[in-house]
């Protein structure tokens, strides 16, 4: 991701958190016909404006002038054309379907005022002209001050490496349902302080899973943090013996969503499985947790040092969460490649 955007650049990046949709085949028609139109205005802009430099170098080669000519307002009005319909066509967000359609309005209208003589009308136009270039650039400043904001808190998250679901095959995880999955990345379950629980095999893509699930979280500006279960269980143990435990959980308050990754391979019957439980059970209701683990839930006696303590975490996370599978054949296979995504610059 570019420290700051062009304007192009909300064209270049669909968002990959919302589902993707079905289209109708009247919007399909539609859409080939308004990209149609696009790309026949667009060649109309590029043969007129190329012949505009012609005609100031042609009486230097030939000492005589073209015998066709036109105004300047024809490649431009055609290149406003083009761009306004293009961004109809394309699946973004609102501000970015606004950008284009006032940026090519922008020239359309920069081009027909040059077939005007009433000087007043001229002078409106201008001024709306102006209007809509001011508009347009304060919509890239909004973009590139939300995206240096999502980029703020996807480095305090402290991912590993940074994945999105683009690059996660759920075609080789039948287990997983897509759709629930998808609909999560869209964060109404942070909203409403709902946990996940992703259950698998080791190698099944869980940590991939609930990084994308952190991505998007920090993407729409909440913050977010991911841990190991054994990193915050050290965590937990050394603030207790320096007796900032307290402070501690303070700083875990202000999160919206705490991650905690490979929560299986703590399995601790003493101080750490409490300092650990505590951290489950005051963030009950406060913030969303995000789980993995290789142990069903029914079987979590075992991470904690008694039946009781086990039941209690279950409850809590269970009571207001999503528990997702996923099975199959680990990502782990020698021979497998693994894609990442880039980390993020820093704004």
């Amino acid at each position: 991701m570019n420290e700051f955007s062009t304007p192009f650049d909300e064209f270049e990046h669909s968002s990959g958190i919302a589902p993707v949709m079905q289209r109708g085949i009247l919007a399909r028609c539609l859409q080939v016909g308004l990209r149609g139109v696009s790309f026949a205005a667009l060649g109309i802009a590029i043969l007129t404006a190329s012949f505009l430099i012609v005609r100031h170098a042609w009486p230097l080669i030939t000492g005589s002038q073209p015998a066709i000519f036109f105004k300047s307002a024809i490649p431009l009005v055609a290149i406003g054309v083009s761009y306004a319909c293009l961004s109809v066509t394309l699946r973004r967000t609102l501000w970015q379907h606004l950008f284009g359609i006032f940026m090519g309005l922008a020239f359309v209208l920069w081009g027909l005022e040059q077939f005007l003589t009433d000087r007043e009308v001229i002078s409106f136009i201008d001024d709306i002209v102006v209007f809509l270039f001011v508009t347009d650039l304060s919509i890239v400043i909004r973009q590139n001050f939300v995206s240096c904001g999502s980029e703020r808190q996807v480095r305090k998250a402290r991912f590993p490496v940074v994945k999105t679901i683009e690059t996660f095959n759920f075609a080789a995880r039948p287990s997983l349902d897509e759709g629930h999955f998808r609909a999560l990345l869209q964060g109404k379950y942070i909203e409403r302080r709902e946990n996940v629980v992703i259950v698998g095999n080791t190698g099944a893509g869980k940590t991939h899973l609930v990084t994308a699930l952190g991505h998007a979280a920090c993407l729409q500006r909440k913050r977010v943090l991911f841990t190991t279960a054994s990193a915050l269980v050290s965590d937990l143990f050394e603030a207790h013996s320096s007796r900032r435990l307290r402070q501690f959980h303070r700083r875990l308050d202000r999160l919206d969503l705490l991650i905690i990754d490979e929560i299986d391979y703590v399995r601790s019957f003493d101080l750490r499985a409490q300092l650990l439980f505590e951290v489950l059970r005051a963030g009950y209701e406060r913030m969303s947790l995000v789980i993995t683990t290789t142990i069903p839930l029914e079987k979590w006696a075992e991470l904690f040092e008694s039946e009781t303590e086990a039941r209690a975490a279950v409850d809590r996370i269970s009571d207001r969460g999503h528990v997702l599978e996923a099975t199959g054949e680990s990502y782990r296979k020698p021979g497998r490649n693994a894609v990442v995504a880039p980390q993020f610059r820093a704004c």
